[in-house]
């Protein structure tokens, strides 16, 4: 069995009956895309990548990130509030200098170094932990690393919008850490292929020196934002519908943009 997998009873393949209800629910979705929501949340990353060069991009700096910090770094790492406690309140309880200092500046491929990583925070749910270094990785040096998060690909429920974009999950299968994170990354690049004939990744987002090193990031959660709105709102009643968030606020939610401010 593939890494973290287990049976699941959710079937992503189809969002629901092929009727006008549904038609409509998803066009209304698309009709709130938005390049300028792409080139917001873009330059939100960009500003959330200064603060971790600020508190991480020199080794020394490390040492002195207090509580505050690694509650910050936790809730920018992970989707969800509850998640981002969980995580938080692990490493409160872990000599974490030394194992960040590893990631970010040790020797050997990043692959390998995110398996140590997950390795030694055994104990911490496994997605919290790739969200955790991948977002280290990526948020800190972002022209050379990328993330992997549960809604990109989670192995546990063998779900994610990069399976949903490849067609299959054939390529995202994996036995071990490293594997899946060099997976990952190259399905993310496969997926940006498709992305460039979809009229969203214009020249202000793609070209700009800065919004450019987040692209993917937007625009996988713009799609899987698409994708959650679609089925949520095929299952849900027209009343229930409107207390969906729009899908700026859905991704958002997905990159951990709602959480409150904070620095290193």
């Amino acid at each position: 069995m593939a890494l973290g997998q287990r049976a699941s009873h959710i079937i992503k393949a189809k969002t629901g009956p092929d009727d006008p209800e549904l038609l409509e629910t998803l066009q209304e979705a698309l009709s709130q895309v938005a390049v300028e929501d792409l080139i917001a949340v873009a330059d939100d990353l960009a500003e959330r990548h200064d603060r971790f060069v600020e508190g991480l991009g020199v080794p020394a700096r490390i040492q002195r990130l207090t509580p505050h910090d690694w509650g910050w770094i936790a809730r920018s790492s992970t989707v969800a509030r509850r998640p981002a406690t969980v995580l938080a309140n692990s490493l409160a309880q872990l000599d974490m200098v030394p194992l960040v200092h590893e990631l970010l500046f040790g020797d050997g491929p990043a692959a390998m170094r995110i398996a140590t990583l997950t390795a030694r925070l055994e104990g911490v749910d496994l997605r919290l932990r790739l969200e955790l270094g991948t977002g280290l990785l990526h948020y800190t040096f972002p022209q050379d690393h990328w993330l992997w998060t549960r809604w990109l690909w989670d192995t546990t429920t063998q779900t994610g919008i990069l399976s949903l974009l490849a067609g299959s999950t054939h390529n995202l299968q994996t036995n071990n850490v490293a594997e899946g994170y060099r997976n990952v990354g190259a399905v993310t690049s496969m997926s940006m292929r498709f992305a460039e004939g979809t009229g969203l990744l214009t020249p202000d987002l793609t070209a700009h020196p800065r919004r450019q090193l987040f692209t993917a990031d937007v625009f996988l959660a713009c799609a899987y934002s698409i994708y959650l709105y679609g089925i949520t709102s095929w299952r849900l009643s027209r009343e229930f519908n409107r207390l969906l968030p729009a899908l700026p606020g859905m991704m958002r939610q997905l990159l951990g943009l709602t959480a409150g401010a904070g620095s290193c």
